[in-house]
């Protein structure tokens, strides 16, 4: 962490406490000769790996989707390890990176789960006019 925030500071990078972004990992394994395609294979196959392991535990809703956050190690042998995976993850910003990342991840999200545009007057008068006749039909109330 020491040596990671002198070369942060050497470099004029945004400063996230122990967090680094992904643009300064890249760059600063490609000044260290790491073959960056490889690494970021594992760390993408470490992510994969756990999601399939707990697939059958997530739930799946067409309404909603869910937001993971994944702590990942690189050991000194260019291994990566999963740390913890955090679901709904902070999305606090305390410093300027943070603010770039974070700003930058919520906008990639809502663009990902963006619904397409609906009337909300006639979409409420559809779903009030299907609960009532739910409510009838179960209540029996026409007989």
């Amino acid at each position: 962490n020491t040596l990671q925030q002198t070369s942060i500071k050497a470099t004029g990078e945004l400063s996230g406490g122990s967090k680094c972004s992904l643009n300064y990992l890249q760059t600063r394994m490609r000044e260290l000769h790491v073959d960056w395609p490889t690494l970021w294979q594992q760390i993408v196959l470490v992510v994969l790996k756990t999601l399939y392991c707990v697939q059958d535990v997530i739930p799946a809703n067409a309404n909603s989707f869910e937001l993971f956050g994944f702590d990942v190690l690189i050991d000194s042998d260019l291994k990566a390890w999963l740390i913890e995976v955090n679901s709904s993850p902070s999305l606090a910003r305390d410093n300027a990176l943070d603010h770039q990342i974070k700003d930058k991840m919520v906008e990639d999200t809502l663009h990902l789960v963006s619904p397409p545009p609906f009337d909300r007057q006639l979409l409420s008068e559809h779903l009030s006019k299907r609960l009532g006749e739910r409510t009838k039909s179960r209540w029996n109330v026409d007989s």
